[in-house]
């Protein structure tokens, strides 16, 4: 017996029977299992944000500087021993780094983020920076050099 269309008999049944698998499979890879988790994304610091329009020669030089500035910090503990002495040597630091350049103001938020970023490592009081709180900074200058990337 021969199908209308000149193929074997039974030939339309299978292709009907196969079109129904690979559907069924489609559906199935769609469905979510029981022991699956769902994929977090980490949302974007807002140094990460404020840099997003930046060349990557920008970034890099963002993220030098903190890298340089939280080896400084770490090194030189007599340099800043109160939270007003490294915000001094901070700002002093990115005049000296950057005056001249065309970095300030470039990037709307990018120094309200950092200022951000370090006042929740160590305050806005001008108070003594004793080891645990040096760590802090120190790793939060680090965040920002990581961020920066």
């Amino acid at each position: 017996m021969q199908c209308p269309d000149g193929g074997p008999a039974g030939y339309q049944a299978v292709k009907h029977i196969l079109a129904a698998v690979v559907a069924a499979a489609l559906l199935w890879a769609f469905v979510p299992s029981k022991g699956t988790t769902p994929v977090v994304v980490s949302p974007t610091s807002p140094v990460t944000a404020a840099l997003s329009p930046a060349s990557r020669q920008d970034k890099a030089r963002v993220a030098a500087f903190y890298s340089a500035m939280a080896d400084v910090v770490e090194r030189e503990q007599t340099l800043a021993t109160t939270v007003g002495g490294f915000r001094e040597l901070h700002s002093r630091s990115l005049d000296r780094a950057f005056k001249g350049t065309d970095l300030p103001g470039k990037y709307p938020g990018l120094d309200l983020a950092i200022d951000q970023k370090l006042a929740a490592a160590v305050g806005k009081d001008d108070v003594p920076l004793p080891p645990a709180k040096r760590q802090s900074l120190i790793q939060a200058l680090k965040d920002v050099a990581t961020d920066a990337r």
